[in-house]
């Protein structure tokens, strides 16, 4: 568990998963939550030692898996607002308000009710300093949807785009429909980022030119 800085303002957390962490003037911006309570309750708590004066005010989501929802409870506790797309947003409002006499967490504590922005094709967070885009995609297989709730962030000013599950082919191999259809939404896009952020640990530094050589897009 740590954080890297990546750029002003943009640190890098590390868990089991990946989450990134965003400073605007009043708030931070917090992308992916972890697989489990504790996993977010880590998160949260090395976002507050990286930024200890600034309230993490959204907490984005990228999918409903149990693996990438799991650890929004803590911020939920702490007055985060969930930004997740807004397929998914009546599923966390029940969730999260339903009795948690098993877990025995903060948000059982606190029995805070849950905020959640349900978002369409689109949603920017800016300031004068940064600009977090998220991006809603289509999963293009239609015989085995991965998620009808997904999205991705682009990060303009660093050129990173951080992405959950879109997990590129090794050794040359065809990607799968998903990874197909991320590819040819950022082409339709145009999106200038140049290195391929995921959530899941990857041993490789994956870039821009990985996912286009993989998917066969260009832009």
């Amino acid at each position: 568990m740590g954080s890297t800085k990546l750029a002003e303002g943009v640190y890098l957390i590390t868990t089991p998963y990946n989450a990134l962490a965003v400073e605007f003037k009043d708030y931070i911006v917090v992308v992916e939550a972890g697989q489990s309570v504790a996993t977010g309750l880590n998160v949260l708590n090395e976002v507050k030692k990286v930024y200890p004066s600034k309230p993490i005010r959204y907490i984005v989501n990228t999918h409903p898996h149990e693996d990438h929802s799991l650890g929004l409870a803590p911020f939920v506790a702490e007055g985060a607002t969930i930004v997740t797309y807004k397929n998914n947003k009546k599923f966390f409002e029940t969730t999260f308000s339903a009795p948690r006499t098993l877990v025995g967490d903060n948000l059982a504590k606190n029995r805070r009710k849950p905020k959640v922005e349900g978002i369409s094709a689109k949603k920017v967070f800016k300031d004068d300093n940064h600009s977090v885009e998220l991006y809603h995609v289509i999963d293009a297989d239609l015989e085995k949807v991965h998620s009808d709730g997904i999205v991705v962030a682009f990060l303009p000013k660093e050129k990173i785009l951080f992405q959950a599950d879109f997990t590129l082919p090794q050794g040359g191999a065809k990607p799968n429909p998903f990874v197909q259809s991320l590819g040819e939404e950022l082409g339709r896009l145009k999106l200038d980022f140049d290195t391929y952020l995921p959530v899941h640990n990857s041993p490789l530094q994956q870039t821009r030119k990985d996912l286009m050589t993989a998917t066969g897009v260009s832009y």
